[in-house]
């Protein structure tokens, strides 16, 4: 018996640290990827060897992988060859959040890609842009070559960006897309519209996008809530956009349950 628990034991720790040092999970794949010898794509949740041999169908298909002990990575084609490039993830911990209090930091906070799970609200202090009827933000965006200019929703101080709201023209909600978006601030009341900045909005598959984390959460499972949503927050941040902190809690929260 003692025989059987201590071969259990032996195997358990051999297989973890194999499964370490020579395997991947897969999280994300852009472009394609496929495994050369079963001819199939690489997808979300695949563990693969790192000397498995891989067709990359173009010069941009790359993959974030993870490992337990190595970290995530992103997987791209070498230069040359067949071979693969590993190269460690960058660990930017970088994040939307925190009041807003002045015109500068509105413009600030909006720009490059911003990450919109579902529903964003950010806090605007009313000194820098008041928010009611006759004040507000809207944004304008091309769609299938009609300009567009949608008002913004707010609630007391925060601004919400609502992804149905956001692509529901004329009352008839449109394909969501990812374009780079114009914000404006709007004062009705002298009949004047001033420009903002220009970012653009990435608003993610709900359900690939659980997936993906899953993959990195499982990984770090007996890990701290921290560490785990800093691994989360910065992948995010590398493959999609600068995530808000609040958001991307009540984001994984609501998908927890």
């Amino acid at each position: 018996m003692r025989f059987l628990v201590f071969s259990i034991l032996l195997f358990t720790m051999t297989s973890s640290h194999f499964y370490n040092v020579d395997e991947y999970r897969v999280i994300k794949v852009n472009g394609q990827i496929i495994y050369k010898k079963s001819g199939k794509d690489m997808s979300t949740g695949d563990v693969f060897k790192s000397d498995l041999p891989l067709l990359f169908k173009t010069e941009s298909s790359h993959a974030a992988i993870i490992s337990r002990i190595k970290g995530r990575f992103v997987l791209s084609q070498a230069q040359a060859g067949s071979k693969t490039n590993l190269v460690p993830a960058v660990n930017n911990m970088s994040s939307r959040s925190g009041a807003i209090i002045n015109e500068l930091d509105v413009k600030n906070h909006f720009v490059g890609k911003y990450l919109v799970l579902d529903e964003v609200k950010v806090e605007i202090s009313p000194k820098a842009y008041l928010q009611d009827a006759s004040h507000f933000f809207f944004l304008q965006y091309d769609y299938k070559g009609e300009k567009i200019m949608k008002k913004l929703a707010h609630a007391d101080n925060q601004l919400i960006l609502n992804e149905n709201e956001i692509f529901t023209i004329d009352g008839e909600r449109v394909e969501t897309i990812e374009t780079q978006m114009s914000l404006y601030y709007r004062d009705a009341a002298e009949k004047k519209n001033t420009f903002i900045s220009k970012f653009e909005p990435i608003f993610p598959n709900s359900k690939e996008l659980s997936l993906e984390l899953e993959v990195i959460l499982q990984e770090f499972n007996g890990e701290s809530d921290e560490k785990r949503f800093e691994e989360v927050k910065s992948y995010l941040n590398e493959f999609y956009g600068k995530p808000q902190d609040e958001n991307l809690k009540l984001w994984m929260t609501a998908k927890a349950e």
